[in-house]
């Protein structure tokens, strides 16, 4: 799954100086960059028609312009096209059936800039896709799909930190094992850097180092008129600021990032992986809420997961995370949840790459929904037994329809970082909850209805209970009312002021972008 490294290679391309020290097309992308832009040239042809979801669709010849437009290792693929289905299918198979009326693949910034300039040209919607993970479907498009997915080049900087292409993914930045370096980023192999990062991005190592948009030293941007322009504190502050957790899809296409490396060659990490029944589940949440608040130096992180597996089986919680610090030590801060006798119990140090290779979430696309609530208080033995009452009640709608509630800890280094310092305003929390049901494409509608339907019911009493309407832009929810003050809280007037610098026409749009009314 992580890219063996490729050492010795170096480039001077639009990012500086690099070494190539892994991607899964080695050079391509790195030396794609220095490619001229390509304008879509000829006059502006009339739209052939509009398809069933309303989406001008050019004609032939203006797709055979967008075709000419492209560089070498860029394709374009329309449906009926061999990859075609497989390009357009999200992770969230619940939108698999939004189909683009054609896709970008990729190679270098030129490539996105000739797409962007093409797709207001012929007034088609564009959406920009690395990894297609987005849990509300807003990386699909009836109209043109951008992928960057190509643009996966990480290397290693002359001042030490990380290079990274537009399109790479979590597996992609893993090949910089062999640097010893790192930034914290997400635990699921095919997310997108990009969409991790411009959310905010969260992982097992963010309490030590901060999130992924707190790495970030800079950006590259293709905007809205085709214009590429670089962002940082010095250059486009505001659009710098914006891209920290203002969330992918609302001010341009990010085709680069660099960010502060960490240096983890030496680092020892213990992982820790124990389930149990509910009857222990507030014991087990007391003792780790005790650790959290005693971890002044962020070493300790953890997600605890409570789950109904649809299976018939009785429900189950799930601990998992690391310790950044020896086996024993960390033995002896779990004496209270060992003493619980739980049904499986895994704890083992190993080194840090070894640790992350563990944590890692080998999952596959599936139909699901996603809410989410950010709280700034502890799990209180009320929120507790809601939880564990509600997934011990949930019945499923077919086999195997899973739904559970997960609590990712946060604080640490995150906070050190002020509210109004970056667009992500949701410094001072305790966890990020995720609510979440999922269900099999082979399943009929109503099962859907009836999982969603479920959890939308179940909602409000979970915000009640975590004294929150705040939510993670990362986990977008299409049914999330106040949506604006739910994902940026009070930085969202200064978002909507960029985007009307950056992108005054709404060009870069989706049910839930920045500008976009309720």
């Amino acid at each position: 799954m992580c890219r063996g490294s490729v050492g010795g290679l170096s480039a001077v391309t639009g990012f500086g100086e690099v070494t190539v020290v892994g991607s899964r097309r080695g050079f391509l992308a790195a030396g794609g960059l220095g490619v001229a832009a390509a304008v879509v040239s000829g006059p502006v042809r009339a739209a052939a028609g509009r398809d069933r979801a309303g989406v001008r669709s050019p004609d032939a010849g203006a797709w055979r312009d967008l075709q000419r437009a492209l560089g070498p290792g860029a394709a374009l693929f329309r449906p009926g096209d061999a990859q075609h289905v497989a390009l357009s299918s999200p992770f969230n198979t619940r939108y698999a059936a939004v189909r683009p009326a054609g896709i970008v693949s990729c190679a270098s910034v030129a490539d996105v800039q000739a797409a962007v300039r093409w797709a207001a040209r012929y007034g088609v919607p564009l959406v920009p896709r690395s990894g297609g993970h987005s849990t509300a479907g807003h990386s699909s498009t009836p109209g043109l799909l951008v992928s960057v997915r190509r643009i996966d080049t990480v290397g290693v900087s002359r001042a030490g930190g990380l290079s990274v292409g537009g399109g790479a993914t979590n597996s992609d930045v893993y090949a910089a094992r062999a640097a010893g370096l790192y930034f914290p980023g997400g635990r699921c192999p095919g997310v997108g850097v990009a969409g991790l990062t411009l959310g905010g991005g969260i992982g097992f190592n963010d309490r030590r180092w901060g999130l992924s948009c707190d790495n970030l030293l800079s950006t590259q941007v293709v905007l809205a008129d085709g214009s590429v322009t670089w962002c940082d504190a010095n250059r486009n502050a505001d659009l710098f600021w914006a891209c920290r957790g203002g969330a992918g899809g609302n001010f341009g296409i990010n085709t680069h990032f660099t960010y502060t490396a960490q240096p983890v060659a030496r680092q020892q990490a213990t992982v820790f992986d124990i389930s149990a029944g509910f009857t222990h589940a507030q014991r087990i949440v007391d003792t780790v809420q005790e650790l959290l608040a005693a971890d002044t130096a962020g070493a300790f992180d953890f997600r605890i997961r409570f789950t109904n597996p649809g299976t018939g089986t009785p429900p189950v919680l799930n601990l998992l995370g690391q310790y950044l610090g020896d086996e024993t030590t960390l033995r002896r801060m779990f004496t209270p949840i060992l003493a619980t006798r739980p049904d499986r119990t895994f704890i083992e140090e190993r080194t840090f790459w070894s640790a992350q290779d563990y944590l890692l979430i080998q999952a596959t696309g599936i139909p699901s929904q996603t809410k989410s609530v950010v709280t700034r208080d502890w799990l209180s033995a009320g929120a507790v037994r809601t939880v564990t009452d509600w997934i011990s009640n949930w019945t499923p709608a077919a086999p195997r329809n899973e739904a559970f509630v997960a609590f990712f800890a946060m604080g640490g280094a995150i906070d050190r970082t002020g509210t109004a310092d970056t667009a992500y305003p949701h410094r001072g929390a305790r966890y990020i909850c995720e609510l979440h049901t999922n269900w099999a494409d082979q399943d009929p509608p109503s099962v859907a209805e009836a999982s969603i339907a479920a959890a939308n019911a179940f909602y409000p009493t979970l915000q009640r209970d975590l004294n929150s309407r705040s939510a993670y832009v990362n986990f977008p929810d299409n049914d999330l009312g106040q949506w604006q003050r739910a994902y940026y809280g009070d930085n969202y007037p200064r978002l909507l002021r960029i985007k009307d610098h950056y992108d005054p026409t709404l060009f870069f749009r989706h049910a839930q972008s920045i500008g976009t009314r309720p």
